[in-house]
């Protein structure tokens, strides 16, 4: 077994050929497939991440890093999500969980000197694995694009599906303005402060319960706050080649008196402009 690993500005790549020994990932049985279709990339240092739609409706994640390519096997849209939602209900248990998609994706801890990171890895169907290590920040990327390839999976038409090209896609926004219900005690101690949380939007323009977390907040009567005020919100949901779909998002709240939320779109943060 080779391992050659690259520290680039935060991120490390880890290389392995042959079976990743921290994993449970196994080779599987490979269907060829022509006329896939690409989605979306997102950047990990020299690395690249992308998925891709088949005519069949199944998603594939390919990583790419100098001159190899690695590409999984074919991934049921279904199954899928409902793997990448328990991701989300159970957030806040990122750092001590490990996740794995059948015998393709696994998410796990990652100690970096000390820092707290997540290795992403996927293997092939000979399993031969790959990982890049990256922080919070970076399994929400990875998570939002799995979400655009079910999404294409399940919306795009029998056309959608054999058009080449780039991908059409608008992103979420605020459909109209919305005060914070500013928590008592604050308001009353003339106290500000923020909140971070992150959500799916749906097809309808609401954030699904069910994916609700708050990831920071000054105290906590500001996230009790944000947290309710999200299950409230209006949205314009997010497109891909003109069909409304899920999108997971991020939305700060910045409690101050009398403040009004903005109405500009908000995709999931991305570091340097890495997603393309």
């Amino acid at each position: 077994m080779r391992k050659v690993v690259n520290t680039l500005a935060g991120i490390v790549v880890v290389v392995v050929a042959g079976m990743i020994t921290t994993t449970d990932l196994a080779a599987q049985t490979a269907v060829t497939i022509t006329n896939w279709r690409e989605l979306k990339t997102v950047r990990f240092g020299r690395a690249q991440i992308r998925t891709e739609v088949s005519p069949r409706r199944t998603v594939r994640v390919i990583t790419e890093a100098e001159t190899t390519l690695l590409a999984t096997a074919e991934l049921g849209p279904d199954s899928l999500r409902a793997w990448h939602d328990r991701i989300l209900a159970n957030f806040d248990k990122l750092s001590t969980t490990k996740y794995a998609f059948e015998n393709s994706i696994l998410i796990e801890p990652y100690k970096v000197e000390g820092a707290q990171g997540y290795a992403v890895t996927l293997a092939d169907t000979n399993g031969v694995a790959r990982a890049v290590v990256t922080d919070a920040v970076g399994v929400v990327e990875f998570l939002d694009l799995l979400l655009t390839g079910v999404m294409a999976a399940t919306r795009f038409t029998d056309a959608d599906l054999k058009r080449a090209g780039p991908v059409a896609e608008t992103p979420v926004s605020l459909a109209k303005p919305v005060a914070a219900v500013y928590p008592r005690n604050a308001r009353l101690a003339g106290v500000s402060g923020k909140a971070l949380v992150q959500f799916v939007v749906d097809t309808s323009g609401r954030a699904r319960p069910e994916t609700i977390n708050c990831l920071e907040a000054t105290y906590k009567d500001f996230a009790d706050a944000a947290v309710g005020t999200v299950k409230t919100m209006l949205f314009n949901p997010a497109t891909l080649e003109g069909h409304k779909i899920e999108r997971l998002v991020q939305y700060p709240f910045d409690f101050k008196l009398n403040a009004v939320l903005p109405i500009t779109p908000f995709p999931v943060p991305t570091r340097g402009g890495r997603r393309r």
